[in-house]
């Protein structure tokens, strides 16, 4: 199997799970590109090309997911607004810095987002009813949120997006389907500042890139329509679960190199 069939087949699967979850795909596609490809027989796609496939993956799936999760209320201006600028910043950073930094800790840095937000995401919360134009944050709280999402998101190529909805919902207390349709949004400033970096360190494949691009294309409003009709705990399960799966398998290679 070749290597554009194996990053279509992983685009496809994870901008479906961008739009439906709101978590960028990245955490799905990370995984995915690393083992798939030796799985079916494929060559190994460099770790630092899989962030720089992952960012291309976010931003073209964020724009989506963004605008089908809009149309129905879903995201907050004035979070995206307060949090995305700060995020870019932070990820623009985060992706010059990843060109030098060892690929074990690249990983290991994934894992610990992932493993982290995963457990926040399983913690109870107490619903809130509230509609996206009346979500407030305190930005002395948010801001800081923002940086540190943003700078490691750009390291590891995936904005820290699952962080994020854990911080908005437990944190922020902002609604579950609020927080995903604007995690999304977030998420689009950080990716697009950190494509800038990853282009400019020579880690972006530009083949394998269209590829990924054109499937976030196709699936990412399949996603966001499933999304809309399912309750916001259970999308917030089916998160964690994916979220947890991740880290655990690439803390695994991150400490072992296998």
């Amino acid at each position: 199997m070749s290597d554009e069939a194996i990053t279509a087949v992983a685009g496809l699967v994870a901008s479906f799970l961008s739009g439906l979850l709101g978590i960028g795909g990245g955490l799905v596609l990370t995984p995915l590109l690393l083992y798939l490809p030796l799985l079916v027989g494929g060559a190994a796609i460099p770790v630092k090309i899989v962030t720089g496939l992952t960012i291309v993956q976010s931003i073209s799936g964020s724009v989506l997911g963004t605008l089908r999760h809009r149309a129905h209320g879903n995201v907050s201006s004035r979070l995206v607004w307060l949090m995305g600028p700060p995020s870019a910043v932070a990820s623009l950073v985060g992706a010059f810095v990843s060109r030098d930094t060892p690929d074990s800790v690249i990983l290991l840095v994934f894992a610990i987002l992932a493993f982290v937000g995963g457990i926040m995401l399983l913690l109870p919360v107490t619903p809130r009813d509230a509609r996206a134009e009346d979500i407030h944050a305190d930005p002395r709280v948010a801001v800081p949120i923002a940086l540190v999402l943003g700078f490691f998101g750009g390291m590891v190529g995936i904005g820290g997006l699952a962080f994020v909805i854990a911080a908005l919902v437990y944190v922020l207390r902002v609604p579950p389907r609020i927080a995903i349709g604007s995690s999304l949004g977030i998420g689009l400033f950080a990716a697009g500042a950190a494509l800038i970096g990853k282009a400019a360190t020579a880690q972006i494949d530009p083949s394998l890139a269209a590829i990924v691009f054109v499937a976030a294309l196709v699936a990412a409003p399949v996603g966001a329509a499933v999304s809309v009709r399912t309750q916001p705990r259970a999308l917030l399960a089916i998160l964690a679960a994916i979220v947890m799966l991740a880290a655990i398998r690439i803390a695994f290679t991150a400490v072992t190199g296998t």
